[in-house]
């Protein structure tokens, strides 16, 4: 509801250039990572589009929800990204460079 994304989950890989991702200035290292680079993207103006991926069953326990400990943290940590104002958006690459492509 924040960023008006219509997301069924944060996976494993986001695709970005370098210094767009660099330049949103994320700051957390944990369980609040992709929502945080997701949130500021979608603040930015970026297109983000999610794919379905055929995977395998996760074999074994999660870090993250298969504990009482990883559950706090991640729910932390989500929280407090979701608590950040929006941010102020981040230049386009045209906008950058000083062109108009």
């Amino acid at each position: 509801r924040r960023t008006g994304l219509r997301l069924h989950d944060l996976g494993p890989l986001r695709a970005a250039r370098r210094e767009r991702l660099l330049a949103l200035g994320l700051t957390d290292r944990r369980s609040g990572y992709p929502l945080q680079m997701v949130v500021r993207a979608a603040d930015a103006g970026w297109r983000i589009a999610e794919h379905d991926v055929p995977y395998l069953p996760r074999t074994g326990a999660s870090k993250v929800t298969g504990t009482w400990r990883g559950t706090w943290h991640a729910v932390r940590d989500m929280r407090r990204v979701l608590g950040e104002p929006p941010g102020r958006p981040v230049p386009s690459d045209a906008a950058r460079e000083g062109n108009s492509r």
